[in-house]
């Protein structure tokens, strides 16, 4: 199995507010620093994705809006428990064990297609929406990150993402 970068940035990014929130909490100013930066950057990388020019990623893949999806998102929210479970000076243990958090938890979201649940999407005035995309005489369930209100069954064309997930960057209405 190969490394997925953009898999991992996205994983990392859907952590934006969590390491603002840490960085906030945790007193090293090294440390607190550092995570409010990259939690500044990693919602930068999320925002960049979604607002770029259309022109820059065309897509012909024609979609069919299902339903929204944003239920999902709810049970990963738990994670952002973890900045009032922290000690405010976390020692070299600690620091690895949240490591290892991060870790574990990018792995299964890596690896289990869970790429359509993101936070940062939500904060960026987005919403995840179910489709379907045909493929080879058949359909194939994907997502679509949207800032449209789009109605199930109204078709669209959007980025493909990844594997099952896609961003319409048309307008708002």
């Amino acid at each position: 199995m190969t490394f997925d970068v953009k898999a991992w940035m996205w994983f990392l990014s859907s952590y934006a507010p969590l390491w603002v929130m840490l960085g906030l909490r945790f007193h090293p100013l090294g440390l607190r620093v550092g995570l409010i930066v990259f939690g500044v950057g990693s919602a930068a990388y999320v925002a960049y994705l979604l607002t770029r020019n259309r022109d820059e990623r065309a897509s012909n893949r024609p979609l069919t809006i299902t339903g929204d999806a944003g239920a999902e998102v709810s049970g990963y929210l738990a994670a952002y428990l973890l900045p009032f479970l922290t000690v405010a000076e976390p020692s070299p243990i600690d620091l690895a064990t949240y490591a290892i958090f991060v870790l574990v938890a990018g792995l299964i979201y890596v690896r289990s297609g869970l790429m359509q649940i993101n936070p940062t999407v939500y904060l960026l005035n987005r919403r995840v929406l179910r489709a379907t995309t045909p493929v080879k005489g058949t359909t194939k369930e994907v997502f679509v990150i949207s800032r449209r209100d789009v109605r199930v069954a109204e078709p669209l064309k959007a980025e493909r993402f990844s594997d099952h997930v896609y961003i319409d960057h048309g307008s708002a209405a």
